[in-house]
């Protein structure tokens, strides 16, 4: 799945995605904006608070390092986001880079999940099967 970057052609109009009850750990910061990060054609997005500066989330869609990846979606949050159909949603899991790149590892336990027309989105806990709190982006 793609990510939202701008609404217009130029890099300044970033939209917010809105989290209603904040992402875990930060009930506070419910406004963010998505911003493209390294390569132009790369798949890495920074996740920026717009409330609490130098919050910051390294966020990439899952199907890039994981293609099996398909999480099951709690009713709560399907009807809380307004998704009518799988289309409607942008998922996005959250990275953690370690001392060197190569030990960066992705949380599939905890995805962003986005309402691409609305923008309302919602960090879900999975609570279905046994999905990694930190799966290794690259082979060892």
């Amino acid at each position: 799945m793609s990510t939202i970057v701008t609404d217009t052609d130029t890099d300044i109009d970033v939209p917010a995605l809105h989290f209603a009850a904040g992402i875990p750990g930060f009930p506070e910061a419910r406004q963010f904006a998505l911003v493209w990060w390294g390569d132009e054609d790369g798949p890495f997005s920074i996740l920026t608070s717009l409330e609490q500066t130098g919050l910051e989330f390294l966020v990439v869609p899952p199907h890039t390092f994981f293609p099996d990846y398909a999480p099951e979606i709690d009713d709560d949050t399907v009807e809380r986001l307004g998704l009518a159909s799988s289309d409607d949603a942008i998922l996005m899991v959250i990275v953690t880079v370690g001392d060197q790149p190569g030990d960066a590892t992705a949380n599939l336990l905890a995805p962003v999940v986005v309402n691409r027309h609305t923008r309302e989105a919602a960090q879900v806990v999975l609570t279905e099967g046994e999905l990694p709190l930190r799966a290794p982006l690259f082979d060892a």
